[in-house]
């Protein structure tokens, strides 16, 4: 498989975040979009939605809240 890379808009303090993360962060992250992305061409905006609904609760109910999840994208 070829690897292709996509330039995205992001806002300021997104894009630092991601440039100052660890290399493996950065690797999961990039795997976690490149998993949207092939739901979301797959998928309808209605089912787009429920995914990313499924995937929130997941996260909560492991207990990621949203100081963890700016803390882990500050890499502290």
């Amino acid at each position: 498989m070829t690897i292709a890379t996509l330039r995205v808009p992001l806002d300021d303090r997104t894009a630092l975040a991601l440039q100052t993360t660890s290399p493996e962060k950065q690797a999961l992250l990039h795997q976690m979009i490149g998993y949207l992305v092939q739901q979301f061409v797959d998928s309808t905006p209605e089912s787009l939605l429920a995914l990313m609904d499924e995937m929130g609760g997941e996260a909560k109910a492991n207990g990621l809240t949203p100081e963890i999840l700016e803390s882990i994208l500050r890499d502290e």
